[in-house]
């Protein structure tokens, strides 16, 4: 980038104007939020014009195409197991539970990764298994955070998966006000016979509930209330894993 003033300290204000391109559109605006001169937020402005990263019109400015393309290709190599297994890890040692990431693609949910405790056993899940929406937590977690209108179509027929899977709508439903109001949802046993899970949504840069985390165990072992306790820590964990997907929180 070529200015006037050349130099680690120009590109530090022309960072800033950038960023806050994000909330503003007017020049006094992004002074103001900048706390730099109106006359050097519009020569920078001008620089990040002719060079695609800003763009105007007659009614203020707003961020270029080339921030847009730039976004595109470092969304592109983002993976979502990588960037997620250091909160799954710490997740696993506090809860000594298998935990699970899973991911929304079209309709469907899938794990996509999987770390594991010590333990003489494992779980029957895998990567690429397919996750119904109204028996596990993490489907259920989603579900909560998702436009009531999108459900019916994710949905469809509440097939039981055991005897304890939910089929009756009205009850799913009150699980799901839970489910918002917690910030995580529970699986007793409904998806998979004697494994109960507690799991909590992700979400994306923009917001977007991608998918969600989860923490499984033997029903022998922990009962509900137990999942109740550590639903905030998997919270917490579905946290991190949206802030390394680049969500502000």
């Amino acid at each position: 980038m070529s200015t006037s003033a050349d130099g680690p300290g120009a590109v530090r204000k022309a960072l800033r104007v950038l960023e806050a391109l994000a909330d503003h559109s007017r020049i006094t605006d992004l002074a103001e939020a900048t706390g730099l001169p109106k006359s050097t937020v519009h020569r920078l402005l001008q620089v990040l014009v002719d060079s695609g990263f800003a763009a105007g019109d007659g009614s203020g400015y707003r961020t270029g195409d080339r921030v847009l393309a730039l976004a595109g290709k470092v969304l592109y190599r983002v993976d979502p197991a990588a960037q997620a297994d250091p909160a799954l890890g710490r997740l696993r040692d506090d809860t000594g539970c298998t935990v699970h990431l899973a991911m929304r693609f079209g309709g469907e949910l899938l794990y996509v990764h999987k770390v594991e405790p010590d333990k003489p056993y494992r779980m029957g899940s895998r990567i690429g298994m397919h996750l119904p929406w109204h028996t596990s937590a993490i489907g259920k977690a989603v579900l909560a955070e998702l436009p009531a209108a999108a459900l019916p179509e994710l949905l469809g027929e509440l097939a039981p998966r055991t005897a304890g899977s939910i089929t009756d709508r009205a009850e799913l439903d009150r699980q799901l006000d839970a489910a918002r109001s917690a910030g995580f949802a529970l699986d007793d046993g409904e998806n998979e016979a004697g494994v109960r899970c507690v799991g909590a949504c992700v979400r994306d840069h923009s917001g977007t509930v991608v998918g969600g985390v989860s923490a499984s165990t033997l029903a022998l072992e922990h009962d509900v209330a137990w999942l109740r306790e550590i639903g905030p820590r998997v919270r917490a964990a579905a946290a991190e894993v949206s802030t390394a997907l680049g969500h502000p929180g």
